[in-house]
C-alpha cells in the first residue's frame, strides 16, 4: 500500500467521522429542543396553578370567582375589584403560553388549544365579557392574542378553527371580543 492509498483510506474515515459526528449533534440538538419544550410547559402549567391558587383559597374567593363567571353585576364594588384582579392573572398566563413562539418555543398543538379554550371560556363568560367591557379588561388583552382567538394569526389558525374551536361566544362581528 502506498502512501497515496493510504491518504485516501485517511480521507474516507475523516468524512464517516464528520457525517457520523453532524448526526450526534443534530440528534443532541433535537433533544435538547424537545427539553425545552417540555420545560416551558413545566413552567407554564406551575404559572397557570400560580394563577388560580387565589381563587381556590377560600370560600369567599370560590364564590367571587363563581359568581362573576356567572353574574357579575350582583358583585360588590370590592368583589368586583378582586374578580378582576383573577381574570387579569388568567388572561395574562394564558397570553405569556400562547405567545412562546416569540421567543423560539413552539407548544404542541394541544397544549396551545387549551389555553386558546381556557380564554374562550374565562371571555366568553357573562363574567368575562363584562370584565372586557366595562372593567378594563380590553387593556389586558394584547393585540396577539386577539389575532390567536380570532383566527388571523396563521400559526394558530388551526388550533382556534379545529373541532370545537373559534370563540363564537365573545365574537361580535368583527373578530373581537365586545369591547376590544
Amino acid at each position: 500500500m502506498n502512501w497515496d492509498a493510504i491518504g485516501a483510506v485517511g480521507e474516507v474515515v475523516g468524512a464517516i467521522a464528520v457525517i457520523v459526528t453532524i448526526a450526534y449533534l443534530a440528534r443532541q440538538v433535537r433533544a435538547n429542543s424537545n427539553q425545552m419544550r417540555v420545560s416551558s410547559l413545566i413552567a407554564l402549567n406551575h404559572l397557570a396553578n400560580e394563577a388560580f391558587d387565589p381563587i381556590y383559597t377560600n370560600d369567599r374567593n370560590i364564590a367571587i370567582w363563581t359568581q362573576g363567571q356567572a353574574s357579575p353585576k350582583d358583585l360588590s364594588a370590592e368583589d368586583e375589584a378582586i374578580f378582576s384582579l383573577f381574570m387579569s392573572r388568567l388572561v395574562v398566563v394564558c397570553q405569556t403560553a400562547l405567545s412562546q413562539s416569540r421567543y423560539g418555543v413552539e407548544l404542541h398543538p394541544d397544549d396551545s388549544s387549551r389555553y386558546v379554550g381556557v380564554l374562550r371560556s374565562v371571555l366568553g363568560s357573562p363574567g368575562g365579557r363584562a370584565w372586557l367591557d366595562e372593567m378594563g379588561g380590553a387593556d389586558f388583552v394584547n393585540a396577539e392574542t386577539w389575532r390567536i382567538l380570532d383566527g388571523t394569526d396563521a400559526r394558530q389558525r388551526a388550533i382556534v378553527h379545529s373541532p370545537g374551536g373559534g370563540l363564537d361566544a365573545v365574537q361580535d362581528g368583527g373578530g373581537r371580543p365586545p369591547g376590544a
